[in-house]
């Protein structure tokens, strides 16, 4: 860690635009390695100075990947020491530049083989500070169900079953809030096989290859996995001491990462690895594939985690339109310029990170590619804390307040 004193994450703008609501490398390497992430945050022993505490459980889309950063950068931007504002780990000591993931991740940043859980300090569970309840993050980069019910991954060093039997040992535990199937589903291994149809300039696209429908044939498997995930936490939760017993469990889906190809801001061209789309917005993906994502897998995706929270009486909260306005390459976002401070242009940057630009300009790790960023978790923050001060199934979309963080 650097003894230089770490930064604290800024507020969102007191009231960006509305969230609309529409239907779901360098820089394309980090794309490619795209999914394969999720988070954990501080360890049980954190909650041992809490009273009531809230805890997240499950992947990336929860633990704060991608946290680091303050939206996209140019590529002149990024060359510079905080990348026109958008790094959080970037610091000068005695005039030169220096970079520490740990002042956001913590001790879960990658530091070898089998590391990396990336729970930041705006993971979404943070949101629920402001309703009185201490957050406790133990969600992992990469885990899939069966990290959640009995499996030990990167830094958790047991099943995320088992660390939270371990806080409701001891804390009264308010909320249980579960992110998880991503990764059973490997979206990560079938937006590689898109993204490199597009950089090799291949005409065809996922969509028009069949990935789409393989992908939601593995929906029913995924389904079944989650609800073990979900019966494993009430198992868990069943034996914890009684003050624990009016907890609530949240199952929320996931964010629609990039918008419908009416909405992105750079043509479609002809593909390549020095398309625009792939140099400069980080997004090489055909039109047709922009809406395969958007349009009938994230949808899709939203309706089956709907199915097992209703049969298993776990609330749901749809993430689905949680950063539709600025999701990754969407007209009217943007980047951040040399000469800008992105912390505080989160009304007009793209809330989804785009990757590193590769072996000209380095900026974090692959796995934070595709996330969503500072703004975006805040987002995310945002939609829990409304679901959790007005209890029942809603959507986080337009409706949901902004101004809140």
């Amino acid at each position: 860690m650097s003894s230089t004193t770490p930064q604290h994450p800024r507020s969102a703008p007191a009231a960006p635009r509305r969230l609309r609501r529409a239907g779901y490398a360098g820089r394309v390497l980090a794309l490619l390695a795209l999914s394969g992430t999720a988070l954990a945050v501080p360890a049980p022993a954190h909650a041992q100075e809490a009273g009531q505490v809230a805890v997240s459980l499950g992947d990336s889309f929860i633990s704060g990947e991608a946290g680091r950063w303050w939206g996209n950068s140019t590529v002149a931007a990024a060359a510079g020491c905080t990348r026109g504002g958008t790094d959080r780990a970037a610091y000068r000591k005695r005039l030169i530049c220096r970079y520490d993931p740990q002042r956001v991740y913590g001790d879960t940043a990658v530091h070898g083989a089998g590391t990396g859980c990336h729970r930041s300090d705006v993971a979404e569970i943070t949101g629920l500070r402001q309703a009185g309840v201490t957050p406790v993050n133990l969600a992992c980069s990469g885990a899939e169900t069966r990290h959640v019910i009995d499996e030990a991954f990167k830094e958790n060093t047991t099943s995320q079953a088992d660390l939270l039997a371990e806080v409701a040992a001891t804390r009264q535990v308010e909320a249980v809030v579960l992110s998880i199937g991503g990764n059973d589903l490997n979206l990560s291994g079938m937006l590689r096989r898109c993204a490199a149809l597009y950089m090799a300039g291949d005409k065809r696209s996922c969509a028009s290859t069949g990935e789409g429908d393989r992908f939601l044939a593995a929906l029913p498997a995924t389904e079944q996995q989650v609800t073990l995930a979900v019966q494993k936490i009430r198992q868990v939760m069943r034996q914890a001491p009684a003050r624990s017993a009016g907890y609530r469990l949240i199952l929320q889906s996931y964010p629609s990462p990039v918008p419908s190809s009416s909405r992105v801001r750079y043509g479609e061209g002809s593909g390549g690895k020095t398309a625009t789309r792939t140099l400069v917005g980080g997004c090489p993906l055909w039109d047709a594939d922009f809406d395969l994502m958007h349009d009938t897998l994230a949808p899709a995706i939203d309706a089956m985690l709907r199915r097992v929270a209703t049969a298993t009486g776990a609330e749901f909260l749809s993430m689905l339109g949680a950063v539709e306005g600025h999701a990754l390459c969407e007209r009217g976002t943007g980047q951040a310029g040399t000469l800008d401070d992105a912390a505080e242009l989160g009304d007009t940057m793209e809330w989804v990170r785009y990757g590193t630009v590769g072996a000209k300009i380095s900026q974090g790790h692959q796995q934070e590619a595709m996330h969503p960023n500072a703004f975006g978790q805040q987002a995310l923050g945002r939609c829990l804390l409304s679901l959790y001060r007005n209890p029942g199934t809603q959507p986080c979309d337009a409706d949901t307040p902004r101004s809140q963080t």
